[in-house]
């Protein structure tokens, strides 16, 4: 026999009593409820374990012949099929600053099955009186402390991709494939992580290749100074030069305050400086919009630093929040046919200069948009001076009491 066909043979008996590791993640365990105390017995049906807790969370293994073979904390064994029930898990992100354990029991002294990222999202069943959550996260079943986890704010996007946008268990490309979205799909994005997102469309759940969802309304390319005036009094909040380390989260929570969405035009060596506050921006529901990278006024410019200006902040919003901003505002509100033309999104000035910059009198600030704005109006105000961020809760005040909803500029342009 020859050497080339002995070592064929060799191989194909290898892969056939030793086979190979299968990469891709398992489908999650089914988690059940227990609806009455009962006992956990062994494999003789006889023998107790434990006593397992009315409404005590745990995994279903296998079932057979009215028995379900389960796992409660750190055991393993069995119970009658008809006291376990189907529960619905919540979406919870897991929000402290170093990642969590899943453990296998609710103690800090249990054993450890792993991480969860920082950011990501888990599937919690339950917390109990000690401040313990049963989650699952990919193929980790366990218990996290509930401080660790928080509601996520979820933004409303669609499927861009002819072909199909595969939804995968974990973020991982080797990951177990749940569900294929078809183009066009609207779903809601509860997180982002290293390039993917977190979605929910019906009843499926899962991560998408972030840069493959888009914002659900699109405007035309063009110059816009005004929004769209319709039955329902709208303005469109904008807010340039950010993000700040702290002004602009001061603003974030004024404008959640409200229930108000905003746009934010960002310049690219702020978001360098300030990477995670741009990320929350885009958590919390807001448009990003390109502010240019060092805020230079543009025909002053060759085109070539134009559109380097305009390129490096777009690869920088990107890389953070897995797309690129959907609008330009120009420094200054200067601009030529040239630099109009070069764009591939909306050119968004205003209507209503609230002069922030300039005056940096909360009061001052209200006045203007107490005498300018109107429906459809496009307000410009600025995310790096801390009396704008005083002045916002008297805006949102006032144009509330007048009747307006508070839109993003793509929304409003539609």
């Amino acid at each position: 026999m020859k050497k080339w066909m002995f070592g064929l043979i060799l191989a194909i008996l290898a892969c056939i009593i030793f086979p190979t590791h299968n990469a891709v993640a398992e489908e999650p365990l089914p988690i059940r409820s227990i609806t009455k105390e009962v006992n956990l017995l062994a494999d003789d049906y006889a023998t107790i374990i434990t006593t397992i807790p009315e409404n005590a969370t745990v995994i279903m293994y296998e079932k057979s012949n009215g028995w379900a073979k389960i796992g409660f904390m750190q055991y393993t064994g069995f119970v009658k099929l008809n006291v376990l029930k189907s529960i619905k898990p919540e979406p919870m992100l897991a929000s402290s600053k170093n990642p969590p354990y899943v453990r296998e029991t609710n103690n800090f002294h249990a054993k450890p099955l792993g991480n969860v990222y920082v950011d990501s999202i888990v599937q919690v069943y339950a917390t109990d009186e000690q401040g313990w959550s049963f989650v699952q996260y990919g193929n980790l079943t366990g218990y996290v402390i509930a401080t660790a986890l928080k509601t996520p704010k979820t933004k409303t996007m669609v499927v861009k991709e002819p072909k199909g946008l595969s939804v995968k268990l974990t973020a991982s490309t080797s990951s177990s494939e749940i569900a294929v979205l078809q183009d066009k799909t609207k779903v809601e994005v509860y997180t982002l992580l290293q390039g993917w997102a977190y979605i929910v469309a019906g009843d499926i759940q899962g991560y998408v290749v972030a840069s493959k969802l888009q914002n659900t309304t699109i405007p035309k390319i063009g110059k816009f100074n005004y929004g769209v005036v319709t039955k329902t009094k709208r303005v469109a909040l904008t807010f340039d030069d950010g993000p700040h380390p702290t002004i602009t989260h001061q603003i974030l929570k004024t404008l959640e305050k409200y229930d108000a969405k905003a746009t934010f035009f960002v310049t690219g060596h702020r978001v360098e400086k300030s990477p995670d506050v741009l990320k929350d921006v885009f958590e919390a529901g807001h448009e990003i919009g390109n502010h240019t990278y060092n805020h230079p006024k543009l025909t002053d410019l060759p085109m070539k630093q134009v559109k380097s200006q305009i390129e490096q902040t777009n690869k920088l919003v990107k890389s953070i929040i897995g797309e690129e901003p959907t609008l330009f505002r120009p420094p200054y509100g200067s601009f030529d046919k040239e630099i109009q033309a070069s764009l591939s999104v909306p050119l968004i000035m205003w209507s209503v200069d609230t002069l922030d910059w300039k005056h940096r009198e909360p009061a001052k600030t209200l006045d203007a948009v107490q005498n300018y704005s109107k429906n459809g109006s496009i307000i410009l105000m600025h995310d790096v001076h801390q009396t704008t961020a005083d002045a916002l809760d008297q805006v949102l005040a006032y144009l509330t009491k007048q009747g307006y909803e508070f839109v993003t500029v793509s929304e409003i342009l539609n």
